[in-house]
């Protein structure tokens, strides 16, 4: 895959992973190889949505740059259970769960490695969050995609690192 012109390079030590590492939740030992990365931009990367094809449930970590030093676990949600336009709106209900929008950013999509979806080249990304502490990722493109997990803090995984992606 290539970068959309003009991108620059990933700075991923700002990061707490990066493309080609191994992620490990310490609760069940479950993990997830970084395999492709949706690289979101503004001048800088502003948040990484990786990818890992190769788990049977396509599973996704997303995670912002330092000082953040969490990482999003997250599953798909299926396209018809979420109704999104063209805009993430400022809340959204998933199976009788109330998410609150923390964040929205108009980005640049930068997709590396292998198994990233290609969502074009700009995207509206929503971040959500529950009073569970459950998150909810929303990418507004080419369609609407949308993760769900949790958050995991320092100590609560591992990072096995994979060399230079």
């Amino acid at each position: 895959m290539t970068a959309r012109p003009g991108a620059g390079a990933v700075d991923w030590s700002v990061f707490p992973c990066a493309l080609g590492d191994v992620v490990v939740r310490a609760s069940d030992g479950a993990e997830v190889w970084l395999a492709g990365a949706l690289v979101l931009r503004e001048d800088a990367p502003a948040a990484v949505l990786f990818v890992a094809p190769d788990v049977p449930s396509d599973r996704a970590v997303y995670v912002r740059p330092r000082p953040s030093e969490e990482i999003a676990w997250l599953s798909p949600v299926a396209s018809d259970a979420i109704l999104v336009g063209s805009e993430p709106p400022s809340a959204i209900e998933l199976e009788g769960t109330r998410f609150d929008r923390v964040r929205r950013l108009p980005l640049h999509v930068e997709r590396l490695g292998e198994g990233a979806p290609d969502v074009g080249a700009t995207a509206i990304l929503g971040e959500y969050a529950s009073p569970t502490g459950e998150v909810v990722i929303v990418l507004v493109a080419a369609g609407v995609r949308a993760w769900r997990g949790s958050r995991l803090g320092a100590g609560e995984f591992d990072v096995w690192r994979g060399g230079k992606p």
